[in-house]
């Protein structure tokens, strides 16, 4: 852990720290900082005599696996085996479990895996006679992931019920480890969403325990996975990540591995050159490391790239290589690839008779692994043997290729190759019988549009996992500074006082709730954790049905059934919301006339109405069992829950309408692009939650205030110390916090309700009359807070016009456009202007420009800002559909035309033309495009 790290830099830094401690320091930093580590290990002087020291097996236990990682086994070996005698000249059990590790690993990168194995077994054992269940569970983990390549049901029966979180260690190091095996497991499956969302949250927690060999796998791994999706962009980007990881390093397996993997997916792109290339480097550092997995997929991989390159000969020795290998490591689900790679091979290398026995022989062996895919497989290519003889005979041709196809059939949920279909269709064909050819041909096409749409969901798959992470880290990093800036401000107003601090904190976490049920459930659990809570409930005023909606009950930890109490009743609930008064009531032994048929009898009950400013939102009760359990320190964590809640409510209900717009949406996408509209218009809710926290909170402060005023008066009306001077001041304090708190209301509501109008036009993308520049204020007002976060000036410059169009579609362009500004035109640290210009050019023409003077485009990207899916920021967690949905918009929707811009250094003009008055349809010609010599790029002022 890193907190380990830090501990044991200060005790190997300190005066009088001994050697032990910069061996340990050593031990931690063995792969987050190699060559730290071995600058550590020397600085280590020679023990003086022959008796061994405490630090000495530990030390050569680093060595050793630094050796490991550097590929040099044999003295790997020797120095594990020095330090395995050091280890048990002292008894140190976990010194020696380390050892049997460490050489277990040797062992599997030298490819002798029933040795592995046995020396995975030993290291169990050790720490089990250690207790020490950390490594005891690392080693399981380690175990069950390297056993599911060997046998995976054995694996998963023996391993998949033990290795879950909540039954191990809460170390990231552990948890890497599962994750390695359990998204292992998963990916051989099939289930390639679920491998990825596993193996990305392994990939973090490697990380953080310093595990860069296993973060490099881990990423591997991952872009495996998207490359199952079909998604080889996102699968590159993984690959590239991992080495970056293993580049630094210097070690050859994970450089080696890496590279060798990035080789894979860029032959799936069709970049066959630059994948040679990468295979021929990966070689170069798997060369003394051919008894590893990684190293037979290579071959297999650099196999089909030769097949595909039309160079057989060359194909064949790689496949005869990696199948050797395979057979060698025990790993049958490598043969099959392999096997047919070499009959295929020797099929266009045309030796007939060795690739038909080598045809018959992954047959059998695919039945007997239970693997249709590749009997399926081996059955084409024997068929393929016999339709290149020299006088072929097309019956045994036809009756093979059938045998293939009927397999497939008869087995659900596999999905057999068009090209077979095809294969046949062409062989009937050839006999005269064009019949079945057309029949098989038919079946060809579904079943190459199955293959398609299959591709397709899976395409959407890999897009939603990105888009979830990209949207669960936006959310955590969001939800981070939000409690920040919560508990400055708390810290701010009252350091001394710990319960105004916590209460804080909870009201930023209770107004981040933008649902009902979720502001209930919060409100619930801070309110049991902080005062006597036997029974709880929240009721919302219903006004249309003159009643409260008590929609949330809760009695001794369990839900009850919601229920309504009228509002014209004397029930205390009622009577709360009606005069907008706190109630408290100690009824002691008494009998409670407002009590509930079936619910325990409670001695004191608080009811507290939810309000904001003179509405009320409905009312909030705790109540105990105990008398008197009420008492000053409660009611004011009460009533600031209660006023956080009411702010949360008040959200609710404002954001509703929009919640229920954007789920409906959302289950409504068929089409990536609507995915880019929900998320343009996620950056509005962003946008203005940001402006209406702070009137909000400005509101609150000043009517807390007011209150205390109030209270203070009247204590000094009761005591008669009320003088003309304090009640002048009392009074001139009061008018001046309701003014302030009226006018940020009215400023919060405005807000509001301009960001309900746009959100509505976002929902219902429906045509309406609407005047351009108040309707471009409203939409840049939303955005402002994006993109001004970093001091970039947004300006406008806007002529009145009267619009007949799809204010939707209009919002959706120019906040893609003016968000695509503030993300790629400036930098950091040096903000500048954005402008966003609307101008009449005839009775039919209005022309929108959005311009900057920041770094420009790149004239070999610039033809391509249009095309879907392209990013220079998808590291970032960019999808790259902004400004082509924006081109969308503007061409198909708005009727209009777009072009882009831009001098690098100098600055980038967006210009759309959109006619005033959509019609059913506008040809091209009618909008000319705009002409670069047109545009205004100047350098900024």
């Amino acid at each position: 852990m890193p907190s380990d790290v830090a501990a044991a830099e200060l005790r190997a830094g300190e005066a009088g720290a001994g050697w032990l401690d910069v061996v340990v320091l050593a031990w931690y930093l063995r792969q987050r900082d190699p060559s730290r580590s071995q600058e550590l290990l020397l600085s280590v002087p020679p023990r003086p005599g022959p008796t061994p020291e405490p630090y000495d097996g530990r030390l050569l236990l680093t060595k050793s696996e630094c050796l490991r990682l550097q590929a040099r086994f044999d003295e790997a070996m020797d120095a594990v085996d020095e330090a395995d005698k050091c280890f048990a000249a002292f008894g140190d059990q976990r010194g020696r479990g380390d050892s049997a590790f460490i050489r277990a690993e040797i062992h599997l990168m030298s490819g002798a895996n029933a040795q592995a194995h046995k020396e995975f077994n030993a290291a169990i054992s050790f720490y089990e006679a250690a207790d020490d269940h950390l490594r005891l569970a690392a080693v399981k983990c380690r175990l069950a992931y390297q056993r599911q390549y060997e046998d995976l049901d054995d694996a998963a029966r023996q391993w998949l019920d033990v290795l879950q979180e909540e039954l191990l260690p809460a170390h990231p190091g552990v948890l890497a480890y599962m994750a390695a095996f359990r998204g292992g497991v998963a990916f051989l499956r099939g289930d390639f969403p679920a491998a990825i969302r596993i193996w990305q949250a392994g990939f973090e927690n490697a990380g953080a325990a310093g595990a860069v060999w296993l973060s490099v796998h881990l990423a591997m791994m991952t872009g495996s996975a998207f490359a199952n999706l079909y998604d080889l962009s996102t699968a590159l980007d993984w690959k590239e990540k991992a080495y970056s990881l293993a580049a630094p390093t210097g070690w050859p397996e994970v450089i080696g591995n890496s590279l060798a993997s990035m080789a894979e997916t860029t032959t799936g792109l069709g970049q066959h050159e630059r994948a040679r290339r990468l295979f021929q480097d990966a070689l170069v550092y798997l060369g003394p490391l051919r008894s590893i997995r990684r190293h037979v997929i290579s071959y297999n991989a650099l196999g089909g790239l030769c097949l595909e390159m039309k160079a057989p000969e060359e194909a064949l020795s790689w496949f005869e290589k990696g199948l050797a290998i395979a057979r060698q490591l025990g790993h049958p689900d490598l043969e099959l690839p392999h096997g047919v790679g070499v009959a295929t091979a020797l099929l266009q290398s045309g030796q007939l008779e060795a690739a038909a026995a080598m045809a018959d022989h992954v047959r059998q062996q695919a039945a007997d692994q239970k693997n249709p895919y590749y009997e399926i497989e081996a059955i084409c290519v024997r068929a393929a043997v016999r339709r290149a003889a020299a006088t072929p005979d097309m019956q045994a041709v036809i009756a093979t290729m059938e045998e293939a196809i009927a397999l497939g059939e008869s087995l659900s949920g596999l999905l057999i190759r068009a090209e077979i279909y095809t294969e046949l269709a062409s062989d009937y064909e050839a006999v005269g019988d064009f019949r079945k050819a057309l029949s098989y041909e038919r079946r060809a096409r579904e079943n190459w549009q199955r293959n398609f749409d299959r591709q397709n969901a899976d395409r959407i798959q890999a897009m939603q996992i990105r888009f979830d992470t990209a949207q669960a880290k936006a959310e955590a990093e969001n939800q981070r500074r939000l409690a920040e800036a919560e508990a400055a401000r708390a810290t701010e107003l009252d350091r001394a006082n710990q319960t105004l601090a916590r209460l804080g904190v909870i009201g930023q976490e209770i107004t981040a709730r933008l649902d009902s049920e979720s502001v209930f459930t919060t409100l619930s659990r801070h309110l049991h954790d902080l005062m006597p809570t036997s029974t709880l409930f929240v009721g919302l005023k219903d006004e249309a049905n003159e009643v409260i909606d008590i929609r949330y009950r809760m009695e001794d930890g369990r839900r009850l059934p919601s229920r309504q109490v009228p509002l014209a009743s004397d029930n205390l609930s009622a009577r709360c919301v009606r005069d907008s008064e706190e109630i408290l009531v100690a009824w002691g032994e008494r009998n409670n006339p407002n009590s509930v048929p079936g619910t325990r009898h409670m001695r004191t009950v608080l009811f507290r109405p939810l309000t904001l400013g003179d509405r009320v939102l409905g009312v909030v009760s705790v109540q105990s069992d105990k008398p008197d359990a009420y008492g000053p320190r409660e009611l004011l964590i009460f009533r600031t829950i209660c006023a956080y809640g009411a702010i949360a409510m008040a959200n609710a209900e404002a954001y509703q309408q929009l919640d229920r717009a954007v789920a409906e949406t959302r289950e409504a996408l068929q089409r990536l692009v609507q995915q880019e509209k929900m998320a343009a218009l996620g950056q509005l809710v962003a946008g203005v939650a940001h402006e209406v926290n702070t009137p909000l909170g400005v509101t609150l402060s000043a009517v807390s205030q007011l209150n205390d005023s109030v209270r203070h008066l009247r204590d000094l009306i009761k005591r008669g110390s009320l003088t003309r001077a304090i009640l002048t001041e009392t009074l001139d304090n009061g008018q001046d916090l309701a003014t302030l708190a009226q006018r940020n209301v009215v400023r919060a509501a405005d807000m509001i309700r301009t960001f309900k109008g746009v959100a509505v036009d976002h929902g219902s993308d429906e045509r309406r009359i609407f005047e351009l520049d108040d309707y471009l204020t409203e939409i840049m007002s939303l955005v402002r807070a994006r993109v001004t976060g970093n001091g970039n000036r947004l300006e406008l410059d806007v002529a009145s016009v009267q619009m007949d169009t799809y204010p939707g579609a209009l919002a959706q362009v120019l906040t893609n456009l003016v968000t695509n500004v503030a993300d790629h035109a400036y930098a950091p640290d040096r903000p500048g202007r954005i402008l966003v210009q609307a101008r009449r050019l005839d009775s039919m023409v209005v022309e929108i420009a959005v311009q900057d003077h920041g770094a420009g485009i790149p004239p070999d990207i610039l033809p391509k800002v249009f095309d879907p899916f392209f990013t220079t920021r998808r590291a970032s967690g960019s999808m790259g559909l902004g400004l082509h949905v924006a081109f969308n918009q503007v061409t198909q929707r708005l009727n209009g035309n777009i072009v882009i811009d831009s001098v690098p250094g100098r600055g980038t003009v967006a210009i759309l033309r959109i006619p005033r008055e959509v019609s059913g349809h506008i040809p091209t010609s009618f909008l000319p495009m705009p002409a670069g010599a047109e545009m205004d790029i100047t350098p900024a002022r």
